[in-house]
């Protein structure tokens, strides 16, 4: 028989955000998800004999707040707004074929002290991936060859005839993870080919302690297009403290993009959750970034949220 399981997450927050550019700052308030967003989702398994395994899950992004998201990173114009997916795994490893958060995704979210927070990845990243969700994708995952050590391969093509004159979207991405103990380290890259001729190439370098008072984490970061003679690069900081029923996270971040005006820029995450019980978490963030030189210095943007977490 299969084995299907029903979750979710309602993650709703009284947001206050403002942003300053050319010294005009403009400020905006809101109820949404301010932490992971809203999910709804089902998945399950099945036992096929002879050490295979079936798996589905279809994953959705309800809008909980009656407003369309405005993240598009994660397909917010498509009901299976998440990962859905379905494979098979065997003592060969696990394929996977749909949509599914990038290797990349999740290179960055384990070297994040916010877990890559929906403040954290598009408010105080240092380098955001140039995707996090991929459609039309095939994952493979490798099967355990070295104790601690995890390897994932990804590709994915975009639904366009070829030869194409408009972006392909065809994209390869590989992730290393390796973990002993409380150290843990991990290398991602990721190539997307845009218009004929055209690609981006995306690499993060991790590492973290667990030091049992308190987590460290490090994530350096760079993005380069074809045709650009210098990459963005940015760091990522960050050290998470557990105090009893309270976890204070707190990551620090810098970019520069000499692409654009020399434009350099620094961000400041702070993160406090509080546990009313295994499922359910107050949520308080404040989040900011500042343009620290090129043609937008000054330029700022800030975010604080207070809100409610609750898994099921």
């Amino acid at each position: 028989m299969a084995d299907v399981t029903i979750f979710g997450i309602v993650d709703q927050a009284y947001s206050m955000s403002s942003a300053k550019t050319a010294g005009v700052t403009t400020k905006t308030t809101s109820v949404a998800g301010q932490y992971t967003g809203s999910e709804l989702g089902f998945k399950g398994s099945e036992d096929l004999g002879s050490g295979l395994k079936a798996s589905f899950q279809i994953h959705f992004a309800p809008s909980i707040d009656g407003v369309p998201p405005s993240n598009t990173t994660v397909g917010a114009t498509s009901p299976t707004g998440y990962q859905s997916h379905v494979g098979v795994s065997g003592d060969f490893g696990a394929v996977k074929l749909g949509k599914y958060f990038s290797p990349m995704f999740f290179h960055s979210a384990t070297f994040d002290a916010t877990g890559a927070s929906a403040i954290g990845f598009n408010v105080a990243n240092g380098v955001t991936p140039t995707f996090a969700l991929v459609s039309n994708a095939i994952q493979y995952d490798l099967p355990t060859l070295v104790p601690g050590l995890g390897v994932s391969y990804m590709m994915a093509k975009g639904e366009v005839a070829r030869p194409a004159t408009t972006a392909l979207n065809d994209i390869s991405n590989i992730r290393l993870m390796y973990s002993t103990g409380p150290f843990s380290a991990g290398i991602s890259t990721a190539t997307t080919k845009g218009l004929t001729g055209a690609s981006t190439k995306d690499s993060g370098t991790g590492v973290s302690y667990d030091l049992g008072m308190a987590k460290v984490l490090y994530n350096a970061t760079s993005s380069k297009a074809s045709g650009v003679a210098v990459a963005t690069k940015g760091s990522n900081l960050g050290i998470s403290l557990p105090l009893g029923a309270t976890t204070l996270n707190v990551t620090s971040t810098t970019s520069k993009n000499t692409s654009a005006a020399n434009l350099q820029s620094s961000g400041m995450l702070v993160q406090a959750i509080y546990a009313l019980s295994k499922r359910t978490s107050v949520i308080f963030q404040n989040g900011s970034t500042k343009v620290t030189s090129g043609t937008s210095n000054g330029d700022t943007s800030k975010v604080t949220a207070v809100g409610l977490h609750h898994s099921f």
